[in-house]
């Protein structure tokens, strides 16, 4: 049996816009059951010491590292940034603006200790604009299903793999993650939990609802998996 305590997970919270959010997202980390953890925030795209970097240093303790990204610009590259800088083999994504479930990190764990998954997901509930609304992702072993037909993976749901972290910046770099991950690497194991684990909100900054631009990438995206 193993000691899944033993295993530590880094959780990557990027910030450039929503550092009003952020209170509520790392009070979630904070309250989850599963306590092997670090956090590191990184905010990018601001002016070196400015009041989103101040703002995030007040959640600054042992186990949370803020990082003053100033030099670099877009997520993806933040990302790659902040990759470099976590000490566990698993990292786990979370948006500024979504919520994790106390219970996340303790179910998932199971799926990746126990039984090997690479990417492990999981369902969850819209909140903000738009509330308790659960979206149709596939669920269980996905690993074989065709992901240009749909992103199955929810971003701040996803643990992954720290070797397997690269992003590429093009304004859709959850799903050209998934993308790649699933066709240009060895077979990968892909899992999405039936329980509903985060909670993600919905408001007029989010990426998908600003304009039709990413949906043209989407579609330019998948054409190169066709």
């Amino acid at each position: 049996m193993i000691l899944i305590t033993s295993y530590m997970i880094s959780i990557l919270i990027p910030i450039y816009n929503g550092i009003e959010f952020l209170d509520q997202s790392i009070t979630s980390v904070f309250r989850q059951t599963f306590t092997e953890w670090e956090v590191i925030i990184g905010v990018n795209g601001h002016p070196p010491g400015s009041d989103v970097f101040q703002q995030a240093k007040v959640y600054e303790n042992a186990k949370v590292r803020v990082l003053d990204l100033h030099t670099i610009r877009g997520k993806s590259n933040a990302l790659n940034e902040m990759i470099k800088h976590c000490k566990y083999d698993y990292v786990a994504l979370l948006d500024v603006d979504d919520i994790w479930l106390p219970d996340k990190l303790d179910v998932q764990m199971i799926y990746l200790v126990d039984f090997k998954y690479d990417v492990v997901g999981s369902r969850c509930v819209y909140f903000g604009d738009m509330e308790n609304i659960v979206p149709d992702i596939p669920v269980g072993n996905i690993s074989d299903m065709d992901f240009r037909k749909v992103n199955p993976i929810i971003n701040s749901s996803a643990v992954i793999r720290k070797e397997l972290c690269n992003w590429v910046e093009n304004g859709i770099e959850d799903y050209d993650l998934w993308l790649r991950l699933r066709y240009k690497k060895t077979k990968l194991q892909f899992f999405n939990c039936n329980d509903v684990l985060v909670k993600h909100r919905i408001h007029k900054k989010s990426a998908f609802n600003s304009n039709g631009t990413n949906h043209m990438k989407v579609a330019d995206l998948v054409k190169e998996y066709l």
